[in-house]
């Protein structure tokens, strides 16, 4: 009888069998049902459980606990449609590279294509045809392809800058949150690449964050207009 050491043939059979009835899905989406149908909170813990061949056998554990500050902002606030489709680009953007992780690269690389996020670009003389490029390049050069089929999982840090967005958006009483305020929260992430690319241009937290709040736009000498 199969059971979560096989998990991988089990995503491959249903994958099959579902195609069988004109339900394309991805490998990358098998797993994940696999690792669901075995209380797993995704692939990525599941195939950490899975030994070599006659190794030890651990438990599958159950799904971490959110913390409650972040799942009473998520209760409470939700997603523009476009920053939806922004986070699956980004989570896209590592699986066609076959990256094993979506970074905070990634993420920005999703948002020069969000239209609130291209609206602070451009307010703070950011070109997001000028931008994307230059992240899609780094992106290409920065991370190595892996083998493994296991669909991308988000960084740490792309974790935090949603999180926050999330937090502050709840904190102001805000019903939605878009690919602006994503964007704003990359400033946290000091270290980080991504907020390297927005410094290097010349922008700034409170150049997108006056914009946001007050509709002003970053004048070309470098104050506001």
């Amino acid at each position: 009888m199969r059971d979560f050491r096989d998990a991988k043939s089990m995503a491959q059979s249903l994958r099959a069998a579902l195609a069988a009835k004109g339900h394309r899905i991805s490998i990358a989406e098998s797993l994940e049902l696999i690792a669901k149908a075995f209380g797993a909170a995704d692939w990525n813990t599941l195939s950490a459980m899975i030994p070599p061949a006659g190794g030890h056998v651990e438990p599958v554990p159950p799904p971490p606990r959110p913390d409650p500050l972040i799942q009473r902002a998520f209760d409470r606030v939700r997603f523009s449609r476009d920053l939806e489709v922004a986070l699956h680009r980004a989570v896209a953007a590592a699986q066609q590279r076959r990256h094993s992780t979506s970074t905070l690269e990634h993420l920005l690389l999703a948002l020069v294509d969000d239209p609130h996020a291209v609206a602070v670009l451009e307010a703070c003389n950011i070109r997001p045809d000028e931008l994307r490029p230059v992240v899609a390049s780094f992106v290409d050069q920065a991370y190595a392809p892996d083998d493994d089929d296991q669909a991308p999982h988000p960084s740490p840090g792309f974790e935090r800058v949603v999180q926050r967005a999330v937090i502050h958006a709840q904190a102001s009483d805000r019903a939605e949150i878009t690919g602006a305020n994503v964007l704003v929260a990359i400033f946290s992430e000091r270290e980080s690449q991504a907020r390297r690319f927005l410094d290097d241009r010349g922008m700034t937290r409170y150049d997108a964050v006056n914009f946001i709040a007050h509709g002003i736009p970053k004048g070309p000498g470098g104050a506001a207009v």
